[in-house]
């Protein structure tokens, strides 16, 4: 049954945003997936973390703040410490399933990394076409996550961009294409040695 999710969903449209969920599955290999009622399936990959070091003060009225001399010392009333996204511990261990990602027809891939003298990333992806659309346009919403798991950053990037009026450059069915090296800033190369990553497909604009 799962396999048959799959196989629809690698080379089909993405889960709309109003797909419900109709059942969770635990793979072999220990990745969970989630299947929608539309016959899509996407990975659970994220888990809610809290920030150890976030402490927000709240400022109380006066008529509660005010104490008598008697009174036991005050202590400062916090909020509810925030929290943020984290790979789950199965994702960090397949993280070479989240390293490619398919949409219309179209997948991609990470190919390659690299460092510049600003310390700034370079991603490379590999972008292979099934669809009769002639794909002009393509981005790529790409998330970065620490050797711990924790999200360092979320960029929507264009992986890929033809030439205006040059038919040669539009990406068509049964290519293969490498992508030009898209750089990310704010990335602490010390933190990024695992190469963790997810990829999500967004806007695709094609020509007949």
């Amino acid at each position: 049954m799962l396999m048959a999710y799959a196989c629809i969903a690698l080379f089909s449209l993405s889960a709309p945003a109003y797909a419900d969920e109709v059942a969770r599955v635990t793979l072999e290999n220990g990745a969970t997936v989630k299947l929608n009622d539309d016959f899509t399936w996407e990975y659970i990959i994220l888990e809610s973390q809290a920030k150890p070091d976030t402490v927000v003060p709240v400022t109380l009225p006066a008529t509660v703040a005010a104490v008598s001399e008697n009174a036991a010392p005050s202590v400062t009333p916090t909020t509810p410490i925030a929290n943020t996204e984290a790979l789950t511990s199965s994702a960090i261990a397949q993280s070479a399933l989240l390293k490619s990602t398919a949409k219309s027809g179209v997948k991609v891939s990470f190919l390659d990394s690299q460092w510049d003298d600003d310390g700034r990333l370079g991603l490379t992806f590999e972008l292979s076409s099934n669809s009769s659309e002639h794909y002009v346009m393509i981005e790529l919403e790409v998330s970065l996550f620490a050797d711990s798991g924790a999200l360092i950053k979320k960029e929507t990037v264009k992986v890929w961009q033809a030439v205006f009026r040059m038919p040669d450059s539009y990406l068509r069915k049964g290519q293969t294409r490498e992508s030009r090296v898209l750089w990310i800033e704010g990335i602490d190369k010390a933190q990024w040695t695992k190469q963790l990553m997810s990829l999500k497909m967004k806007e695709m604009d094609s020509r007949m």
